[in-house]
C-alpha cells in the first residue's frame, strides 16, 4: 500500500489526472486519520498537493470528497504542530476550496461533511475565522446542514464548524460573524440538529 510520501509524490506528479488525484487523496485521508502520520504528510507537502488537486478538479465529486477529508484529517490536532498545519492549509487555500466544493456539490453528503470538517479544523484561529467568513463559509455550513437534516455526521461537523467560525476573541469581528450566522439561519439549523439527533 502507498505510504504518505508516495501518495504525495503521485499527487504532485499527476495532479491533472482525476483518477490519480482521487486515489492519492483517498489514501492520504486514510493515512492521516492516524495522528502519527499527519506531520509526515505535511512535511511531504500533502496540504499543498491536496489543495491543488481540489482546485484542479472542481467538478470531480470523489476528488472533492476525499480531498476535503484528507485536509480535515491532516489538520486535526490542537498542539503547536497542528496549529501550524492549520495555518499552512489556510495559506494553501483550503478554506476557499472547501467552500467552493460545498457550493459545487450541495447534495453530496460526503462533500458537505468533509467540507465542514475542513472549516472546523482550519478555522481555529481568529485571522482564519475572518478569512472563512469572507469566503462565505458560514452560509455554506448552514446550507449543508439545511440540505442534510437527517445525516448526523453533517450536523455534527456543521455545528462544530459554526462554533469555531463564530467564537473568538476579536471583539467586533466576532460579533459580526455571529450576526452573519444568525442572518444565515444558524440558530434554526442548530436547534433542528439537536432535535433530530438527541
Amino acid at each position: 500500500a502507498m505510504g504518505v510520501a508516495a501518495a504525495v509524490a503521485a499527487l504532485r506528479a499527476h495532479v491533472s489526472d482525476s483518477r490519480v488525484a482521487l486515489a492519492a487523496c483517498g489514501r492520504l485521508a486514510d493515512l492521516c486519520a492516524e495522528a502519527q502520520n499527519r506531520q509526515a504528510a505535511a512535511n511531504a507537502g500533502a496540504i499543498e498537493a491536496v489543495a491543488a488537486a481540489l482546485q484542479a478538479h472542481p467538478q470531480a465529486v470523489g476528488v472533492q470528497e476525499q480531498g476535503c477529508w484528507a485536509l480535515g484529517n491532516v489538520c486535526s490536532s490542537p498542539d503547536a504542530a497542528g496549529r501550524a498545519r492549520k495555518q499552512r492549509a489556510a495559506d494553501a487555500g483550503a478554506i476557499e476550496v472547501a467552500v467552493a466544493a460545498m457550493h459545487a456539490h450541495p447534495q453530496v453528503i460526503g462533500v458537505q461533511e468533509f467540507g465542514c470538517l475542513v472549516l472546523s479544523e482550519v478555522c481555529c484561529g481568529d485571522t482564519r475565522k475572518q478569512r472563512a467568513a469572507a469566503a462565505g463559509a458560514i452560509e455554506a455550513v448552514v446550507a449543508a446542514m439545511q440540505a442534510s437534516p437527517q445525516v448526523a455526521e453533517v450536523q455534527g461537523c456543521g455545528c462544530l464548524a459554526l462554533f469555531r467560525l463564530c467564537c473568538g476573541y476579536d471583539g467586533d469581528a466576532e460579533l459580526a460573524r455571529s450576526q452573519r450566522a444568525v442572518d444565515a439561519g444558524a440558530i434554526e439549523v442548530v436547534v433542528a440538529a439537536m432535535q433530530a439527533h438527541p
